[in-house]
């Protein structure tokens, strides 16, 4: 019973050393370039037209797919900010999908103190 417990915790320590490398490896960039975002996925051996890119009606998130052939790609990014889904273009070179568009500015509405 003793072996069987100890296999188990190594299994379970394997799992979340993978979870925790997958977490870390990233194939895309996010770049702020003033109240501009880059962002820059690795998707090789596609075609622009093999590319369908979506982004969210509230600018929080994009998704990029991909397929020829054996190569497939689905990248679900999460934005630490919203952009504004109207000003995103995108090309497609060198085997790296690049969207840009503009962040959507935080609206402050000031709140009269009363005394």
């Amino acid at each position: 019973m003793e072996d069987f417990k100890k296999a188990m915790e190594e299994i379970t320590r394997s799992i979340q050393r993978m979870v925790e490398e997958v977490k870390e490896r990233r194939d895309y960039r996010l770049l702020e370039e003033g109240d501009v975002v880059r962002i820059e996925i690795d998707m090789p051996g596609l075609e622009p037209g093999d590319i369908s890119l979506s982004i969210s009606k509230d600018g929080t998130s994009l998704k990029a797919e991909g397929a020829r052939g054996d190569r497939r790609y689905t990248k679900l990014i999460r934005m630490p900010f919203k952009i504004d889904p109207s000003t995103a273009e995108a090309y497609y070179r060198s085997g790296v999908l690049t969207i840009t568009a503009k962040k959507v500015k935080e609206e402050e509405i000031k709140i009269p103190v009363r005394g």
